[in-house]
């Protein structure tokens, strides 16, 4: 009998790339979208993979998902949490609103989540939980304490429940990636906004934040990502909590560890204090290496000239 995985958010970018890398590995698949009839020919060519309906911040709907989705494919062997979005912006800029949404969909739709698939993992031991966390839940960068906050929150998720559900067999595992080529950048959620007189002090070192990036336009390709999360299901990894992806993830990590706590800070606020300079674009650039694509970031010109 084939193995199947259930993944949220896959009508683009590391939802969509794994989609297809366990297709071809010949496994069942179970995706979600939030709306199915805007994607009418997603995975269409895939026999094996199964389309649903699914909107993160609506918990009663994620139990019926979950219930349909076991009763379709009877046995589920892994349950990957990627579905997100991305809230930038100062936070004395950003609406309590914002942050509550955020929260909504990035940690509770989690949850809901994970709860409404446990009684059927618990059932068959050997199953695993993936979360998509993100690097900077490893080092949080400015003007995402929003977004990175809940990918904290993933990661304090994973260690609880990697041993809550030990004694079940039930795998639990985060992976943190670095920037990476996705659509989450042309998704953004503003917390900048330029009729906000106070946005003033803040748009210097907004635009210096985005410097680097409006120069180099690429980052790693989302299938770096796909292929560790193949890596996290596969047997010979058993009981490894944590997965880097991503050659900025893994040099922002190793610098924190070696680094003092006033240092690493200071790296970090050297981003934002002044544009980035042509030594600290070239470095951006060795960092990611050369499995890479063009990357589109969406900010509003108001916000950064």
């Amino acid at each position: 009998m084939k193995n199947t995985i259930f993944i949220t958010g896959t009508n683009s970018g590391i939802g969509k790339v794994t989609v297809e890398l366990f297709t071809e590995k010949g496994w069942n698949v179970a995706a979600t979208v939030r709306d199915t009839a805007k994607h009418p020919s997603l995975f269409k060519e895939f026999p094996n993979v199964k389309l649903y309906n699914l909107e993160m911040t609506d918990f009663q709907q994620i139990s019926q998902v979950a219930a349909q989705v076991i009763k379709d494919f009877n046995k589920i062997d892994v349950v990957v949490n990627n579905a997100a979005y991305c809230l930038i912006g100062p936070l004395e800029t950003t609406t309590m609103e914002q942050l509550k949404n955020q929260y909504e969909t990035n940690v509770f739709g989690v949850y809901a989540t994970i709860k409404a698939f446990l009684p059927h993992l618990r059932a068959n031991p050997g199953s695993t939980i993936i979360n998509i966390a993100s690097s900077s839940a490893q080092f949080n960068y400015p003007f995402i304490s929003g977004y990175g906050s809940t990918k904290w929150a993933l990661r304090g998720i994973t260690e609880s429940l990697g041993i809550e559900l030990a004694p079940f067999d039930i795998q639990v595992k985060a992976i943190y990636p670095g920037t990476h080529a996705t659509g989450i950048f042309t998704k953004l959620d503003q917390g900048a906004d330029t009729h906000n007189p106070v946005y003033k002090a803040y748009k210097p070192y907004y635009s210096n934040f985005f410097s680097a990036q409006r120069v180099y336009d690429k980052a790693t390709v989302p299938e770096n990502v796909s292929r560790i999360i193949l890596k996290a299901v596969e047997k010979g990894v058993k009981g490894k909590l944590h997965f880097l992806a991503g050659g900025d993830a893994k040099f922002m990590a190793f610098m924190k560890k070696i680094l003092p706590q006033r240092s690493f800070q200071k790296t970090q606020t050297g981003v934002i204090d002044k544009p980035a300079s042509d030594s600290q674009k070239g470095f951006v650039k060795w960092m990611f290496g050369k499995n890479v694509t063009r990357v589109k970031t969406e900010v509003p010109k108001a916000l950064l000239d």
